[in-house]
């Protein structure tokens, strides 16, 4: 693979995180929506369910802030990658 070749494909997987990471907010935008009614619905029980539901909940968000975080990252060392290569 020429340098050339690498660059291409890094500006390919940057472009791929952008999408990636757009898909992945617009996921988060939902999931906050979602997550102010569930958690207004069930503030006063303590079934089971409830607790199980409001703890999904808090891990979906926590698994979006990772995400994005993780795609940071990529697109970080990516950039800073193709900076080297010229």
């Amino acid at each position: 693979m020429s340098i050339g070749e690498v660059k291409a494909a890094l500006d390919e997987a940057n472009h791929l995180l952008d999408q990636g990471k757009a898909t992945i907010e617009g996921v988060g935008a939902t999931l906050d929506e979602v997550s102010g009614l569930v958690f207004a619905t069930l503030h006063d029980s303590r079934r089971a369910e409830a607790e199980q539901a409001r703890k999904a909940i808090a891990d979906a968000i926590r698994e979006v802030t990772l995400t994005l975080r993780a795609i940071g990252a990529a697109q970080e060392n990516g950039s800073a990658y193709r900076k080297r290569l010229g």
